[in-house]
C-alpha cells in the first residue's frame, strides 16, 4: 500500500518544488504599491520547528500567552505581548499533532501514539497511548479531550486521566492525503471530515453518530483520482457549517438538519475560512477564491500566487492574509482579491496558517521561527 506522505509528496508536489515532475512552477512575485505598512512587534525562534518535515505543529492561543512545539519535543509559552518565553520543557518525544487544551491544561500527540498532558506551567500530568499518530490538535469538550488519529479513529479520553471513555472508528481509504481534520466541537457536537470525503457528526457525550453526509464523491479509475480527503479546516457561520475536500467540493451545511444548503465543485487541501465579506479557500492550484456565502458563487479569483503552496487564509480586519513556502506573508483586500502588503517572514517556508488575535497577527514558521505583525499606525 502507498502511504499517506509518498501520496502528499508524489501528488501534489508540497515538500520540493524543485523536483522534476508534472506540477506547476511557483508563480513569480509581482510587484505592486503597499497600500497599509505591516510592523513587526517581535520575533522569536523555538527549536527547531519541522524542518523539512510535512507536519503542520499548530499553536495552542490563550489570552495572553502561546503553547508552541517543535519536533523534537520542545514544548515553549511564550507571552503575546512582547514574545518572551514563560517557560519551556523538552519532552524527548517525536511530536505530530501540534499543541491543544485550553488556559488549564494542554496536550500534544506524538509520532509513536502518545498523547501527553501537561498543566500551564510546564509539568506532566499524565501519558496515554492512543491507537496511532495524530497529525491535528487536541480538543477538548467539557471533561473530555478529543482526539481524530490517522487510522480513522475519533477517541475521547478523560481529561483527568488520560483514560479512553469511547471511540469512533471508520476504515482509512488505501489512499489518502498527509494530514487530517481537526476535529470541531459546538453545541455538544463533534464535526469532523473524514478521509473518505464525509462529513460526521457525532454526540460528544457518548460518540454517537448523530448524522453522516457526504461532502465529496470519488470519481475515476485510478486510485489517485478518486482520493475526496479532508484535511483543511471547516468554519461556522450563522447556524452552518462550511467544508471543503480534495478533488471534491465546497459545501454548505444546516448544522440543526444536517442538509445541505449549496455545493459548487472545488479541490482544496486547506480549508475553508468565513468572514464578514465572504467564504474564502485556496485551491489545489493555488488560486485564491472569494465565494458568496449564500450560494457559493465566484465573487472574485486571485491567480498570481499560483503553485507558492499556500496556506488558508485568514481574516485581518477587512483584508486576507495566506503564507507561502518560500515564507512570505501576503496581505490581500477580501473586496476584490488586490494585494494590499507583503511582508518577508523567514525563507523556511510557512506551513501553519497564521493566527490573527485582536490587531495582530502570528506566524509560524518550519523551522521555528515566530514574528507578531500589526498594521503600522499613522
Amino acid at each position: 500500500m502507498i502511504n499517506k506522505f509518498f501520496l502528499f509528496v508524489l501528488f501534489l508536489g508540497l515538500i520540493s518544488c524543485g523536483a522534476e515532475d508534472n506540477s506547476e512552477p511557483p508563480a513569480e512575485l509581482v510587484d505592486f504599491e503597499a497600500s497599509v505598512e505591516i510592523e513587526k512587534i517581535w520575533s522569536a525562534s523555538v527549536g527547531s520547528g519541522v524542518e523539512q518535515q510535512y507536519l503542520k505543529l499548530f499553536p495552542l492561543m490563550l489570552d495572553q500567552q502561546m503553547i508552541v512545539a517543535d519536533r523534537e519535543g520542545e514544548v515553549s509559552a511564550l507571552s503575546l505581548e512582547d514574545g518572551d518565553e514563560i517557560w519551556s520543557i523538552d519532552l524527548d518525544v517525536v511530536i505530530s499533532g501540534g499543541v491543544g487544551g485550553n488556559q488549564n491544561i494542554h496536550f500534544v500527540t506524538t509520532r509513536d501514539g502518545e498523547i501527553i498532558a501537561f498543566d500551564n506551567t510546564g509539568k506532566v500530568k499524565w501519558r496515554e497511548r492512543i491507537s496511532s499518530e495524530v497529525l491535528v490538535p487536541a480538543v477538548v469538550e467539557d471533561d473530555l479531550v478529543i482526539l481524530r488519529s490517522v487510522d480513522g479513529q475519533i477517541s475521547a479520553l478523560s481529561i483527568a486521566t488520560g483514560k479512553e471513555k469511547w471511540v469512533f472508528k471508520r476504515d482509512v481509504p488505501a489512499l489518502t492525503l498527509r494530514g487530517n481534520s481537526q476535529p470541531i466541537v459546538k453545541y455538544g457536537r463533534i464535526y469532523c471530515g473524514l478521509d473518505s470525503g464525509r462529513l460526521v457528526v457525532l454526540d460528544a457525550s457518548n460518540g454517537r453518530t448523530i448524522y453522516d453526509v457526504a461532502i465529496a464523491v470519488p470519481k475515476g479509475r485510478s486510485e489517485l483520482e478518486r482520493v475526496v480527503d479532508i484535511d483543511g479546516d471547516a468554519d461556522f457561520y450563522d447556524g452552518q457549517l462550511f467544508m471543503a475536500s480534495y478533488q471534491g467540493r465546497v459545501v454548505a451545511i444546516d448544522v440543526r438538519r444536517g442538509q445541505l444548503i449549496w455545493s459548487r465543485n472545488m479541490s482544496t487541501s486547506t480549508g475553508v475560512s468565513v468572514a464578514s465579506n465572504g467564504l474564502f479557500s485556496t485551491d489545489a492550484r493555488d488560486f485564491l477564491w472569494a465565494l458568496d456565502k449564500q450560494n457559493g458563487a465566484t465573487l472574485w479569483k486571485q491567480e498570481k500566487l499560483k503553485a507558492r503552496q499556500l496556506t488558508k487564509p485568514v481574516a485581518m480586519g477587512d483584508m486576507l492574509v495566506v503564507g507561502d513556502y518560500d515564507g512570505y506573508l501576503h496581505w490581500i483586500s477580501q473586496y476584490d482579491g488586490r494585494f494590499i502588503a507583503r511582508v518577508d517572514m523567514d525563507d523556511a517556508g510557512i506551513l501553519v496558517p497564521p493566527v490573527v488575535k485582536g490587531n495582530t497577527l502570528y506566524a509560524f514558521s518550519r523551522e521555528g521561527a515566530i514574528a507578531a505583525y500589526r498594521l503600522k499606525q499613522e
